[in-house]
């Protein structure tokens, strides 16, 4: 099985980086390949299209425990400089003719404030996120 993670958010808007944070945790993770950047741009569609399990991780703002949110393909108003997750779904479906599993993972988030690192809670959120991720991998046998 394919696993890619795709890690976005802007790294100098504290919590809002979790999801870059996440991806450099998990970079180089036997069995996942690992993108990340600020937004989700049309070059992804190649990956997305060619994995059979995708993980979008962003921040999310408020507090509670990590979501998991199933995703499906949404129509794409048309490529631009960024898309959704849904859109990169629906353009791998229309382009190579795949639609994998995929999940937006959202980690809780409260200091979206001018720098870097990560508040506590997000932290602790993020952590115990890569350790599910990296559990679930080893026990497929891919970690």
């Amino acid at each position: 099985m394919k696993v890619l993670l795709v890690g976005f958010g802007h790294p100098l808007r504290r919590d809002d980086g979790v999801g870059l944070w996440v991806a450099n945790r998990l970079e180089g993770t036997e069995g996942i390949e690992v993108v990340s950047g600020q937004v989700l741009t049309p070059e992804l569609v190649p990956k997305v299209a060619g994995a059979d399990l995708v993980l979008f991780v962003d921040a999310r703002a408020g507090t509670g425990p990590v979501r998991w949110e199933r995703l499906r393909p949404t129509p794409p108003p048309g490529l631009a400089h960024s898309l959704s997750p849904g859109a990169l779904l629906a353009w791998g479906q229309r382009l190579f003719g795949r639609n994998p599993e995929a999940w937006l993972v959202t980690v809780p988030a409260k200091d979206f404030g001018i720098g870097e690192g990560l508040s506590p809670g997000t932290f602790r959120a993020a952590s115990g996120l890569v350790e599910r991720i990296r559990t679930y991998l080893a026990e497929r046998g891919e970690g």
